[in-house]
């Protein structure tokens, strides 16, 4: 195992000093602090999602690391005591010389060279434990952000959550490589909006909550699926719709937008399931939520007591396992009813 990483304090280029040092236990409390200081866009183009504070459990995934498959590196102001910003890596478990890679700035400190000095001293410890490629999921949705990532290192799209990954070769010797930095730069712009990366992986990586007790006896009598614009979302729609005609079920439609988002593409898409519905024969309820489409689908089957809560395969394995990250797996996980996956060929 590589040597323990000191503590250095930097100038940054606007003469402010602060102190990089390995993240530890006892910072849970400064990691929440900063985490509540950021603004819900910070908080969502970084971990993609509106959650406020941080649980036990989570806080306890980002401290309690190894620091070597998980190693966080913290700024922190000296005069507060306050962390200004991480950098993360966890190693994958199939490519030991490949990490994903995560930095957060505090909002007023953004622009200022904090991420950078951030990331080049992770990188300096990610050499020492063999990491050679960094990777991350963006959510690439215009030409001028895929033309920023074919500059940034190669790039391959994702057929399971439609992100595309980024993946970075470090530099043999040292620095972060201008690659790197201009990976950054895009990041830091809000141009490359991250996908559902760390936020799942914490999910995934501590145990989950105890999922609410099913009533399998009882006759299904409320339906909940998402509105989605795609064919596999269609299909699902039409499904639970098709359900809902038979038994004689309510169905609830969700539309899940994120706070990068705007709200009429919900809209839009819940006016198309209504439509769809009166043609059944039904009159379905819509629920609009600013919130990450698994969380949304999740707090409406709770609120309305739902028997049943439809989705489609997509993010789904070739075995047709639920992958970590996909709306499938979160809500088979950790819906409180009865969970339908709707098989459509995405290959």
């Amino acid at each position: 195992m590589s040597p323990p990483l000191r503590r250095q304090t930097i100038t940054l280029r606007d003469g402010a000093r602060l102190t990089l040092r390995p993240i530890a236990p006892a910072d849970k409390p400064l990691i929440l602090a900063s985490f509540e200081r950021l603004s819900e866009e910070s908080r969502y183009r970084r971990f993609f999602t509106t959650i406020n504070t941080l649980s036990p459990s989570q806080l306890d995934y980002l401290v309690d690391i190894d620091h070597r498959d998980h190693e966080a590196i913290v700024a922190i102001e000296p005069a507060s005591g306050e962390v200004l910003g991480v950098a993360r890596y966890i190693r994958s478990k199939q490519d030991g010389e490949s990490a994903e890679v995560a930095v957060t700035v505090a909002d007023d400190w953004q622009g200022r060279g904090v991420g950078r000095a951030l990331l080049d001293r992770l990188t300096y410890r990610a050499r020492q434990e063999g990491v050679r490629r960094y990777s991350a999921l963006v959510q690439a949705d215009n030409p001028a952000s895929l033309g920023l990532l074919a500059g940034a290192g190669e790039t391959r799209r994702r057929w399971d959550t439609g992100a595309v990954e980024l993946v970075v070769e470090l530099p043999p010797q040292r620095g972060m490589g201008a690659r790197l930095g201009r990976a950054l730069r895009a990041a830091a712009a809000g141009t490359l909006v991250p996908a559902k990366t760390l936020v799942d992986r914490v999910a995934v990586a501590i145990e989950s909550p105890p999922r609410p007790p099913i009533q399998s006896d009882r006759p299904i009598r409320t339906i909940v699926v998402a509105a989605e614009d795609s064919d596999a979302g269609a299909r699902t729609l039409a499904v639970a719709l098709g359900l809902g005609a038979i038994l004689g079920a309510a169905v609830h439609v969700v539309g899940a937008y994120g706070i990068l988002q705007q709200p009429e593409s919900a809209a839009a898409a819940l006016a198309r399931a209504s439509e769809a519905a009166r043609a059944e024969g039904l009159e379905a309820v819509t629920h609009t939520r600013r919130d990450d489409r698994a969380e949304a689908l999740i707090a409406v089957a709770l609120e309305q007591d739902a028997d049943l809560l439809v989705v489609s395969n997509a993010g789904m394995s070739g075995v047709k396992r639920p992958l970590a990250g996909s709306v499938a797996n979160k809500v088979s996980h950790r819906a409180p009813c009865s969970v339908l996956i709707v098989w459509t060929n995405t290959e």
